[in-house]
């Protein structure tokens, strides 16, 4: 019931983060808007509902899902409802195209699969990537114990835990700022309701980065891979800077 309980509160959050970022967004005919691994399609059908009756927008929703069997218990459960402009289809997130999405969502994406959502949306050039990352294994693994003055943390497994999902993440931040969004990034709901709390918002800039600006974040970049003894980020394979 409490898990339950928890899973109804970080929706709530979640779509309560989201109401502002999707009022803000340019009018346009119809909303496109890909959820990347949709599991059961909580999120995926409050944000439906919320797009269609409280802000009254025009939207397709596509949430995105590897297990057959959820999807098709999605879409008929979203058939019933009359959700005409809702379907779930099935797929992995690193496999599945998100051209013409204006937004881009992922809740608890397991380790690079966020770093795939977040690839497939800066490919789509959507204008608003929302993810909550989770299980940030790929970083944890490449951090070295003898990473300079950070050994007396490194030694301690939960230290080395906690490190890894905070440089992770920054580095998303500032990869994502790279590729031409301004982010932010916060908790968007009590740890008392998932330790998995971190959301990156990033938003498309209308200019793009000066060459001063560009240089800046690449030396911010290879800094923080040099502290922390990183080989390399998983989205520096994914999306390659010209």
């Amino acid at each position: 019931y409490k898990q339950a309980q928890d899973k109804f509160r970080q929706i709530n959050q979640y779509i309560e983060v989201l109401d502002g970022l999707l009022r803000d967004l340019p009018p346009c005919e119809v909303l496109r808007v890909v959820d990347m691994g949709a599991g059961k399609g909580y999120l995926t059908f409050a944000l439906y509902d919320y797009l269609t009756h409280t802000l009254k927008r025009r939207a397709e929703l596509v949430g995105v899902e590897m297990r057959a069997d959820l999807v098709a218990t999605c879409n008929g459960i979203a058939q019933n409802a009359g959700f005409t402009g809702l379907r779930f289809v099935e797929g992995s997130i690193a496999s599945y195209d998100c051209a013409g999405a204006a937004v881009v969502i992922a809740l608890h994406a397991c380790d690079t699969a966020t770093d795939d959502a977040i690839t497939k949306a800066v490919h789509a050039g959507a204008a608003l990537v929302v993810v909550a990352p989770c299980c940030h294994k790929q970083i944890r693994r490449e951090m070295k114990a003898s990473a300079p003055g950070l050994h007396f943390l490194m030694r301690h497994g939960t230290y080395v835990e906690r490190l890894g999902e905070m440089v992770t993440d920054g580095l998303r931040a500032q990869w994502l700022e790279l590729h031409g969004y301004r982010t932010n990034l916060f908790e968007f709901i009590s740890d008392a309701h998932t330790p998995k709390n971190v959301m990156i918002v990033a938003t498309k800039r209308a200019q793009p980065l000066t060459r001063a600006e560009l240089e800046k974040l690449r030396a911010s970049v290879a800094e923080t891979k040099a502290q922390f003894g990183i080989g390399y980020h998983q989205l520096e394979r994914l999306l390659p800077l010209e």
